[in-house]
Order: C-alpha cells, then sequence, then structure tokens
C-alpha cells in the first residue's frame, strides 16, 4: 500500500479551517482556498500523524475509550466538526499524461452522541490550478476501541473502515465524474495524557473518480478541531 508520494508538498493542517460550525443547507466550508498554494502552507501535520502505509505513526496517540468519552464531555451538542483536507496523485499514463498532484477540503462532524460521522469534501484543486466543482457527502460510523495486531505491535486496527463520500464532480473543460472517496481512519489524542479528547482524525484516503475520471494512488487526510 502507498499512498501520495508527495504530501510533503501540501498543508493539512486545519489552521486556515479551524473553527467551522456545523454544516448548513446547503454545505459550505467555513473558509475556502482558491488556489492549490493555498493549501501548501504547511506540511508537518499530515507527515507527523501518518507513515507511508497511512498508519498512525505514534501508536500511542490511537484514541481508546477514555479518549473518546472526553470529546463527548468536551462538546457542548454532542458534536464535534473536524477540518483538514483530502490529498492524493494522479497515476501517470505516459509522458504527455504526467502524475498530478490532488487536494480538497474536508470536513468531519463527529457526534459521539452516537458514535456516527457526517463528511463532507469539495474545492478540490489540482497542482496546476485546475479547480472542480461539486462537493461529496457521505455518512459512517465509528468503534471506540482500536485493536492491537497480535502479529505485529506497531499495528492497529483503524476506528472506521466504511466511511465513503460521494457525488457529482465537474471540471473546466466539461469534465464530469461520479466520484466517491472510501476513508479509512483513526481518531488521535495526546497519548501522554489517559484521558484527553480527540483532537484530530487521519487515514487513507481512496479516491474514485469512477470511469470517466483518472486513476489515483491511495491518497491520505488529516482534520482536526
Amino acid at each position: 500500500m502507498q499512498t501520495a508520494t508527495k504530501t510533503c508538498l501540501l498543508f493539512i493542517s486545519a489552521i486556515g479551517l479551524a473553527g467551522c460550525d456545523g454544516p448548513a443547507e446547503p454545505f459550505a466550508f467555513a473558509t475556502t482556498f482558491d488556489d492549490f498554494d493555498s493549501y501548501g502552507a504547511l506540511a508537518a501535520f499530515p507527515d507527523a500523524l501518518l507513515d507511508a502505509n497511512g498508519n498512525p505513526i505514534a501508536t500511542d496517540d490511537i484514541g481508546q475509550p477514555d479518549n473518546f468519552a472526553a470529546a463527548e464531555a468536551a462538546a457542548p451538542t454532542g458534536k464535534t466538526s473536524y477540518t483538514g483536507a483530502i490529498l492524493t496523485e494522479t497515476i501517470s499514463t505516459g509522458s504527455d499524461d504526467p502524475s498530478r498532484l490532488l487536494v480538497g477540503q474536508l470536513q468531519l462532524d463527529v457526534a459521539f452522541s452516537t458514535d456516527t460521522i457526517t463528511g463532507y469534501a469539495g474545492n478540490f484543486i489540482y497542482e496546476d490550478n485546475e479547480a472542480l466543482d461539486g462537493t461529496l457527502i457521505g455518512n459512517g460510523g465509528f468503534v471506540r476501541v482500536s485493536e492491537q495486531d497480535p502479529d505485529d505491535a506497531d499495528v492497529f486496527s483503524p476506528h472506521f473502515t466504511d466511511m465513503t463520500l460521494t457525488g457529482a464532480l465537474s471540471g473546466p473543460n466539461g469534465e464530469a465524474y461520479n466520484a466517491n472517496i472510501a476513508l479509512t481512519g483513526y481518531f488521535l489524542a495526546d497519548g501522554a495524557v489517559a484521558d484527553s479528547p480527540v483532537d484530530s482524525i487521519a487515514g487513507i484516503a481512496d479516491v474514485d473518480f469512477g470511469s470517466t475520471g483518472p486513476e489515483f494512488d491511495l491518497g491520505v487526510f488529516a482534520v482536526t478541531d
């Protein structure tokens, strides 16, 4: 398994996205970016959280029941919005079709009272500043325990594997994609404090633009509150 190979160029931190309100009708991100470079201010956040396979580097930070309970207690409405980004890279098909980085905004609204997630992804922009219109939406659930692999002490089970965002995307030249992004993720907290609340979510993003779109390497995502 490989993730996007140029993640060191991109900003997944939610510094520019923090403080998003809950979803409205129609949904809109509280902060948006107009070009690729706007996303590229920092790269430390994803690289600090995930290894090359999209697994948490600091396994002590992987959320456990006490961390979820603390997050639930800290959420005045039982819900917390985590914001950040998805990034991936197209697979080159030849010299006339080089690979391109793609970044998009991501918001995951977590309802700790029901252990469910509502997700939104949009404002996708390629590294040459080609932008895509449309928003992907999806729902999923999660478990509060991440179990250690008995055969590998550095591998833990993800908190969710069924979070899929779907929707229609369109490009500037009439391109139309029936897109879906499957997220496999970990809730993370401060491993040095046993009952610290969950403060970020990160993992793998499997991007699929359907039969009319390019193929992608496995991507990554990271969001924070």
